[in-house]
């Protein structure tokens, strides 16, 4: 589905994704994302993907907003975030989960 709509990141997201994908000049990362919604993303009840990259994401009616960055994965982060919710357990994402 292709978006053409503003990007708005929030800070913690930005910081996530330096953290757990790579570091990332600010304008940068807006870009990046802009010609990623412009090619066509997928969002599902609030979750973005865009490539490997799964992200917490809200769709308004001229912005997309970015509120987190889980990181680089092929697992399903919203199925995981269900199955740790039901068994009250957590996700370790980046690193230091190696």
């Amino acid at each position: 589905m292709a978006i053409e709509k503003q990007i708005r990141i929030d800070r913690h997201a930005y910081d996530r994704y330096c953290e757990r994908v790579e570091p990332i000049g600010w304008q940068e990362l807006e870009r990046m994302l802009q010609q990623q919604l412009a090619d066509g993303i997928n969002i599902q009840d609030g979750y973005l993907r865009t490539g490997d990259v799964w992200w917490r994401a809200e769709v308004t009616a001229d912005e997309v907003v970015i509120h987190t960055c889980y990181g680089r994965t092929h697992i399903d982060i919203p199925q995981a975030i269900k199955w740790a919710k039901r068994y009250r357990d957590r996700l370790r994402l980046g690193s230091y989960a190696d």
